[in-house]
C-alpha cells in the first residue's frame, strides 16, 4: 500500500489542479461558446469528463503528465513547463505575440468592460414550484443580486439562479450561480439552439430545473431534458407547460460569489 502511495506521489503533479483552473478561465475567454463548460474542454482534449472534473477538484491520480500532454497537444500555445512546474508563463511565446502584441510574453491583459449590470438572484422556494410572482417588480427589488461585466448594455431580461443538487455535475456544482437570459416565448416555435446553450426551465408544476435540452419537436412542442449526471434519466416536457425558459450564459463557482444581499436562493434539480 505504501509503495502504491509513493508511486502516486511521484506521478502526480503538485499544484496542477490550480493551474488547470487558470487554463479553464483562459479558454473561456478565448472562446466562450466552444469552451463554456468542463464537458466542452474535456471533449476537446479527449479526456473523460468525470476524470477531468476530478482533476480540477485535486484528485491526484488524474494530475499527471497525461492530462498535461493532452492540453498541450490540443492547445499548443500553452507552456508545458508552466503546466508541469508552475515556472515561467502560462502561454508560450509565438501565439501570445500574435494575440497580444503589446504585452510582455506570458502576461494576459485583464479585460476591461464598458459597464456592469445588476442581475437579480431569484429565490425559488423550489418545492413550492414556480410562481409568477417572480416577475412582480416589487418582488424582484427584494431579491439579492450579482453584478455582470458587460462590453455594452445587455438587451433582454436576465436572472440568476443558485444551483442545488448533483444532476448536472460535473459542469454545475451545488452552490454555483448560473446567469441566465430569458428566451422570449414567440421564439419557442422555432428550433431551440440547444447545441449552443444549457437551459433553466421554469415548469408550471415541476418548478425550476437546470438541464440540457437534447431534442425539440417544433410541431408538438416536446423537449427532451437531459442531466449530465448519468444516474438521472432523460425525460420529456411540453413547452405549453413551461412558464419561462432561459439560456445559461455564464456560470460562476459558488465559493467565488460576492452576493450583495444575503438570501438563500436555490433551484430545484
Amino acid at each position: 500500500m505504501k509503495e502504491n502511495e509513493t508511486l502516486l506521489q511521484k506521478s502526480s503533479i503538485r499544484g496542477l489542479d490550480k493551474r488547470l483552473s487558470i487554463v479553464m478561465d483562459y479558454l473561456l475567454r478565448k472562446n466562450p461558446v466552444l469552451y463554456k463548460t468542463k464537458t466542452n474542454v474535456a471533449e476537446a482534449i479527449g479526456f473523460p469528463r468525470t476524470n477531468f472534473s476530478a482533476a480540477l477538484k485535486g484528485e491526484e491520480k488524474y494530475l499527471t503528465d497525461n492530462i498535461v500532454n493532452k492540453f498541450v497537444s490540443k492547445f499548443p500555445e500553452l507552456n508545458k513547463e508552466w503546466l508541469l512546474t508552475g515556472e515561467g508563463n502560462m502561454l508560450a511565446g509565438i501565439p501570445l505575440v500574435h494575440s497580444f502584441p503589446n504585452i510582455p510574453q506570458g502576461e494576459l491583459k485583464p479585460k476591461e468592460y464598458a459597464t456592469s449590470i445588476k442581475v437579480r438572484l431569484v429565490s425559488n422556494k423550489a418545492k413550492a414550484g414556480w410562481s409568477e410572482g417572480y416577475y412582480n417588480e416589487e418582488y424582484l427589488e427584494e431579491l439579492p443580486f450579482v453584478m455582470i461585466d458587460a462590453d455594452e448594455n445587455y438587451k433582454g431580461k436576465y436572472l440568476a439562479f443558485e444551483v442545488e443538487g448533483d444532476s448536472m455535475e460535473p459542469d454545475y456544482l451545488e452552490g454555483d450561480i448560473v446567469i441566465c437570459r430569458e428566451i422570449q416565448r414567440h421564439l419557442w416555435s422555432s428550433k431551440l439552439h440547444f447545441r449552443d446553450w444549457d437551459f433553466v426551465i421554469a415548469h408550471s408544476t415541476n418548478g425550476i430545473m437546470l438541464k440540457e435540452i437534447t431534442a425539440h419537436n417544433i410541431e408538438t412542442g416536446d423537449i427532451t431534458c437531459h442531466s449530465l449526471n448519468p444516474k438521472y434519466e432523460d425525460f420529456v416536457l411540453n413547452l405549453h407547460q413551461v412558464a419561462h425558459l432561459y439560456n445559461v450564459v455564464e456560470v460562476r463557482a459558488g465559493i467565488e460569489q460576492k452576493i450583495l444581499c444575503r438570501n438563500n436562493s436555490k433551484i430545484n434539480r
